[in-house]
């Protein structure tokens, strides 16, 4: 009898969890995003404790930066970028009559009776401008969402760098003393892992913007700076996110400057791309982490399907992450069948980046190598 209600009471729990993750998916999404940007900050605070600052100011100056960042970005981007959204909303209706006299809209008009439908659609304006009203309204109440979810997330990330490292290093007490060298390995590992990666993801994406604004402004495009940051963001989604920004950003380049600035731009983001994914990502990623581009693939197609978008984010840093376990479940197994360690856990574990950093505990310290006996 107390087998069976250990096995049903742990059933329930684990459905309760599952239960709970589902209804809470909005905070799940910010807690994770918190722990992912407080791993890549905590690497400039422990830099600056190296440096003799005390963890307390190193926090908030680091917070501090961050936020003048934010906002000198906003504030430099964000009304230009209006401003060309609101020209391209107003020219929209000349560029639809434009592109309709083009031959590829006639060819495409013959097969499929466009004009037809957007004569249909010009019948039912009324009602489709009520629809966006509607959609107004909710993108005005999305808007005030995020900005509270900004909120949260900034005070969020301060608590995870204040509280964190000490919140793993009572954890990692808490293990045995013959257990916690291989704990605190894998954390510190995955800190490394993940922090490497959101580093040098944020620094793609920042290459991207920066290449993708300065080609279109020089073909002379409109509307080059939203479209410069929506590449620059593409490349948050790996594999794919940069190859339909390309497509959306290449048809709009033809439909408002004609043939050669379409063919111009899609020459550049077929370029760009080659560079990025066989130049700028493997010499980024060569020092965070080291994924199978098998594995990564069907990483990012199955929490994509899952998770959406933030799926596709986190797919890279989830598998790396798993990648690390799964070496330190490997390797314990060979211990316990008295084979040697091969592969990157042979080692001596890695030293925690900073006084306070994960893995800097109270307890036994990190050991050359692993223990001989049962983990």
């Amino acid at each position: 009898m107390k087998t069976v209600a250990t096995v049903v009471l742990t059933a329930l729990a684990v459905l309760a969890l599952v239960l709970v993750l589902l209804r809470a998916r909005f905070a799940l999404g910010i807690t994770i995003s918190a722990a992912l940007l407080s791993i890549a900050l905590n690497r400039l605070v422990a830099w600056l404790q190296a440096h003799r600052m005390r963890r307390g100011p190193a926090i908030a100056v680091v917070m501090v930066l961050a936020l003048l960042g934010f906002t000198g970005v906003g504030v430099s981007i964000v009304p230009p970028a209006v401003q060309q959204v609101e020209s391209f909303v107003h020219e929209a209706p000349r560029l639809l009559e434009q592109a309709q006299r083009t031959p590829l809209s006639r060819t495409l008009d013959k097969h499929l009776d466009i004009d037809q439908r957007l004569e249909g659609l010009r019948e039912r304006a009324p009602s489709v401008l009520q629809a966006s009203a509607n959609a107004l309204l909710d993108a005005i109440r999305k808007l005030l969402t995020g900005i509270g979810a900004l909120i949260t997330l900034f005070f969020l990330i301060i608590f995870m760098l204040a509280f964190g490292p000490r919140l793993v290093s009572r954890v990692l007490d808490e293990a045995t003393p013959g257990r916690r060298p291989r704990y605190e390995r894998v954390v510190v590992k995955a800190y490394s892992s993940i922090g490497g990666y959101i580093g040098g993801l944020s620094f793609i994406c920042l290459v991207n913007a920066i290449a993708t604004t300065t080609w279109l402004a020089i073909i002379r495009v409109p509307f080059f700076l939203p479209l410069g940051i929506l590449s620059g963001m593409s490349s948050l989604i790996p594999l794919v996110g940069n190859t339909l920004a390309g497509i959306l950003i290449s048809l709009i380049a033809l439909a408002t400057g004609g043939l050669w600035k379409g063919v111009a731009a899609a020459a550049f983001f077929v370029i760009y791309q080659q560079f990025e994914n066989h130049v700028l990502g493997p010499i980024v990623y060569r020092h965070t982490v080291e994924v199978n581009p098998l594995i990564v693939i069907v990483a990012v197609l199955v929490l994509s399907e899952l998770a959406g978008i933030s799926g596709a984010i986190v797919a890279v840093p989830a598998v790396a992450v798993a990648q690390i376990i799964a070496r330190e479940l490997l390797a314990l197994r060979r211990e316990r069948l008295g084979l040697p360690v091969s592969g990157p856990v042979s080692g001596p574990p890695p030293r925690a980046p900073g006084p306070d950093g994960p893995g800097a505990g109270t307890g036994a310290q990190v050991e050359d190598q692993a223990p001989n006996g049962p983990a």
